[in-house]
């Protein structure tokens, strides 16, 4: 199963105060930072795939 995250997931929203934090970073500051975002994605992803095979092993549909 490899799909891509829902762009809806991806959503967020950034103060002034972010960005203006983000613009002071160097470039090789900047690199590193989105290198660790996508980790922590993949490892979000990876998480949310398991517990949806483990559901789809159970046969939890989720109703209660």
């Amino acid at each position: 199963m490899n799909q891509p995250f829902d762009p809806g997931d991806r959503t967020y929203y950034v103060d002034d105060a972010r960005l203006k934090a983000f613009q002071t970073l160097t470039p090789e500051q900047r690199l590193r930072w989105v290198e660790e975002l996508a980790a922590f994605l993949r490892l979000a992803r990876i998480s949310r795939m398991q517990e949806a095979a483990q559901t789809a092993q159970r046969g939890d549909t989720g109703a209660a």
